[in-house]
């Protein structure tokens, strides 16, 4: 049946998608003429203002959401792309596919974290946001993610911690940023 969905959206789409592929293949190349991925998030632990760690980190996603597999990437995509317009089971089947197809793809576990948190799924979304953290430690969207996902499940110290690592890994990511001013007081204490 999932074949059958991906055959059918792959059709639709094929030819536009191609040249979407092909054109994002090739921006990418451009970008890794640049610098390698590592060094892209080492140069945005020491961004000096917001512009600069916005322009890294739009990098820095473009090569996250690169599997290296044409297909994969097409499943990423149809996966965000139903998401996005609530169908969350078909969503979940095409991120199951890209986890199945490339275990080593962070991004294809980061992705089903995302659905899960969404679905209430928070130990499952815990469990794919530790296998993203595993193979791309420096994963600040991931390490963001397990901060919220800690919130929910009533861990304000290991939220806390979370988030205090993206910080170190972003210095300006928002939702970072406001994990610890919401947890601050309550992991910390009052001041007398």
């Amino acid at each position: 049946m999932k074949f059958i969905l991906i055959l059918l959206f792959g059709l639709a789409v094929l030819l536009p998608i191609k040249v979407s592929a092909e054109e994002h293949g090739a921006a990418i190349d451009t970008v890794s003429d640049v610098a390698s991925v590592d060094e892209l998030l080492d140069r945005l632990a020491i961004a000096s203002d917001e512009e600069e760690a916005s322009l890294l980190a739009e990098e820095i996603w473009a090569r996250f959401l690169n599997s290296g597999s044409a297909s994969v990437d097409l499943l990423l995509q149809r996966g965000m792309e139903v998401q996005a317009m609530g169908e969350l089971d078909l969503a979940g089947d095409f991120f199951a596919d890209v986890v199945e197809f490339a275990p080593e793809f962070a991004e294809g576990w980061n992705q089903r974290a995302k659905l899960e948190y969404m679905r209430g799924e928070y130990v499952a979304a815990m469990e794919d946001l530790g296998r993203a953290i595993e193979l791309q430690p420096r994963h600040f969207g991931a390490r963001t993610g397990l901060g919220l996902v800690l919130e929910r499940l009533g861990s304000p110290e290991g939220a806390y911690q979370a988030y205090l690592d993206a910080l170190a890994i972003h210095p300006f990511l928002d939702e970072a940023q406001a994990g610890i001013k919401r947890l601050e007081k309550q992991v910390k204490g009052r001041a007398l």
